[in-house]
């Protein structure tokens, strides 16, 4: 009896012992939607930034609401530098443009990592941290088109030009209407206005340079304009900026800045760099 005692006993220590260290290496950052896991939301169709494929690959990460899916880009490279400095494990949800700020106001997500700018109007709902990218905007067209020789806004007199609704694509296609273009149909997605490009219904597309990039290494049909210095869109800085989105109650927003803070400019260039190569399949 006393041995059976004492198995017990040492039992009994043993499973307290694996209790305390469990509890001891336990990831958790309160806020987050899942214990010891961080919920990012983005598109996942919106190349380079961050775009679904369907088989696993030693860098993409499973798409948790699309079964067999995987996202890729540089946002999703984002996303896994932050979970890690959070000690985090990563978990994306694909997700349409404008749920992406109700999702993270009800707390679906825990972040948004989607190429979002920071403007005034998207700080009145929620946070955001330190930019991670910034570019410049640029207009997709045809290859071949009439506007390939274009060097400012106002060469692009007499096309049919729209954006990306909710973006501030869509944003600054009146000052290609006030420049002598013509608005054509805001869609909900790049590759929407891309279709039309390709179908003459719109004659350009505003976009980030990075995405004009990808769009152009993956459909040699295609083409972007990028205009001389002070001859293009006037937008301030938190238009060319991409932030990663937070609920304003967030309180680990200190500790995501700081984990940008370590990736330099020339390594976010080359992981940019890697995403169009990548999406194009260089």
């Amino acid at each position: 009896m006393k041995k059976v005692l004492s198995l017990l006993l040492a039992l009994v220590l043993t499973l307290s012992l694996v209790t305390v260290l469990a509890a001891c290496g336990k990831k958790s950052i309160p806020g987050t939607k899942k214990e010891g896991v961080l919920v990012v939301g983005m598109e996942c169709d919106y190349a380079p930034f961050n775009w679904t494929e369907t088989s696993a690959t030693d860098s993409n990460i499973p798409i948790s609401n699309v079964s067999g899916a995987y996202a890729e880009g540089y946002d999703v490279q984002m996303a896994k530098k932050i979970a890690k400095a959070l000690n985090l494990a990563l978990e994306i949800k694909s997700l349409t443009w404008d749920s992406l700020i109700p999702s993270l106001k009800n707390g679906t997500i825990d972040m948004i990592i989607a190429g979002m700018s920071p403007t005034e109007k998207r700080k009145e709902s929620i946070s955001f941290t330190e930019g991670y990218y910034t570019s410049t905007h640029v207009m997709v067209i045809k290859n071949g088109s009439k506007y390939s020789s274009a060097t400012q806004l106002s060469d692009f007199a007499g096309a049919k030009v729209a954006g990306q609704t909710g973006t501030i694509y869509a944003d600054l296609v009146p000052q290609a209407v006030a420049a002598g273009a013509e608005a054509g149909t805001d869609m909900n997605t790049v590759p929407q206005l891309v279709n039309q490009i390709k179908q003459g219904i719109l004659d350009a597309t505003i976009v980030e340079k990075p995405v004009a990039q990808g769009l152009c290494a993956a459909d040699d049909t295609l083409d972007f304009v990028e205009f001389e210095s002070g001859k293009g869109f006037k937008v301030a800085l938190e238009d060319v900026m991409v932030s990663i989105g937070v609920r304003k109650e967030c309180n680990f927003i200190d500790k995501i800045n700081a984990a940008l803070a370590k990736i330099s400019e020339t390594e976010r260039n080359e992981m940019m760099l890697a995403a169009v190569q990548m999406n194009s399949g260089e």
